[in-house]
């Protein structure tokens, strides 16, 4: 049983998470459907801008954008989704209440859960504390010598980037379990993106897996140590950065729907991104066993099927609408990676690996799209 002061009802749409695929499909319903946002913190950060805010802080004060400027239309509750009832969410509020929700329509947009605050805030944190937190790490760095980077995937890549160009004379090691760089896209553009890297000085390890180190992976501000991989090699650092990828966001389906859940605690979705079996339920983002990279760059496509399949789902009394299927971008190569903020390297599809300064600067590099999101949401 839990302690519940009030039940909210929401007689339309109630939405879980308010990262890119929740936040983007509140900004495109509001105009029309009444819309909860459930989500601990206060305000959606652009999770592309990370990378560059923790070497350069400053970078924050456009990224992190409060909920209430960008999202003025949509009701902000700020609590965490502990459980998922057939009645509605249990949500866990900041003041330490519990509350019911409930709405005609569920989403959820739960993400990802990482072991630490580099990539991903901790819930219930303040615009203030976030960029706090980016200031403390930039001092960290400033003031450590041997930088050791564990996970060779987009996320370590651009940390690396962004160290290189800014404190050249570190010493940098890459540290990948896989056989390379940049598993989700194609071989020519993770060759680039190494061969940049060695050239400034980085030491990339593939094929090697941390097996000890002296801080774990919750511990960002660790003291240094010495790392050990499964062949014994020893790496000294300073400094140990984490950038491995997380978890799906889904303990809150346990008790009541671990059915529609796969080994990997994925939510099955049909091609409507419904939930199996559930009509008025909906899944997007990174916790959903769609075939494919869980890349920022298919957000907008699961945004732009559920807004509408959602409003054809609450338009049913007023005659049937007929639900769009949204096509998985199974083994779709496509990425862009930063390398500090003038290079980088793009795989396009139908078009290749793209390395031309100028373009990746465009596409990415420059801004590391938070103008984009910025207009997307009307600030």
């Amino acid at each position: 049983m839990f302690s519940m002061t009030n039940a909210l009802t929401v007689s339309q749409v109630v939405i879980y998470g308010g990262g890119m695929a929740g936040a983007l499909l509140a900004k495109a319903l509001s105009p029309k459907h009444q819309v909860t946002l459930v989500d601990p913190n206060e305000y959606f950060e652009v999770p592309m801008s990370a990378p560059r805010s923790l070497v350069q802080p400053g970078f924050a004060d456009g990224a992190i954008i409060p909920f209430k400027a960008a999202l003025p239309g949509v009701s902000h509750l700020r609590g965490r989704l502990t459980e998922l009832r057939a009645d509605g969410g249990i949500v866990s509020l900041q003041d330490g209440r519990e509350q019911l929700v409930s709405g005609q329509v569920t989403v959820l947009a739960t993400g990802s859960v990482f072991s630490n605050p580099l990539m991903r805030a901790i819930e219930g944190s303040s615009i203030d504390e976030r960029k706090a937190f980016y200031r403390s790490y930039r001092d960290r760095i400033a003031e450590s010598q041997r930088i050791l980077i564990v996970g060779g995937g987009p996320i370590g890549v651009e940390v690396a980037g962004e160290i290189i160009e800014n404190h050249p004379q570190k010493t940098l090691t890459v540290l990948e379990a896989g056989p390379r760089l940049l598993a989700g896209t194609s071989e020519a553009a993770a060759e680039h993106a190494a061969r940049f890297l060695r050239e400034r000085g980085v030491t990339i390890l593939t094929n090697e897996r941390l097996d000890k180190a002296g801080s774990g992976s919750t511990d960002v501000f660790g003291a240094s140590g010495e790392a050990l991989t499964h062949t014994g090699r020893s790496i000294a650092y300073d400094l140990l950065i984490w950038c491995i990828g997380g978890k799906p966001n889904t303990g809150y389906m346990q008790a009541h729907f671990s059915s529609v859940l796969n080994a990997g605690g994925r939510i099955r979705v049909t091609p409507e991104l419904q939930v199996v079996g559930h009509a008025n339920v909906f899944a997007l983002g990174d916790i959903t066993d769609l075939d494919e990279n869980k890349m920022a760059w298919h957000i907008n496509g699961h945004v732009k099927v559920a807004t509408h399949n959602i409003g054809a789902v609450l338009a049913q009394s007023s005659g049937a609408r007929k639900l769009k299927a949204y096509e998985p971008q199974t083994g779709n190569p496509k990425m862009a990676v930063t390398l500090g903020s003038r290079h980088g390297v793009v795989h396009l599809p139908g078009v290749g690996v793209v390395r031309w300064p100028a373009f990746v600067r465009m596409a990415k590099s420059a801004h590391m799209l938070v103008p984009q999101y910025r207009k997307v949401l009307g600030v």
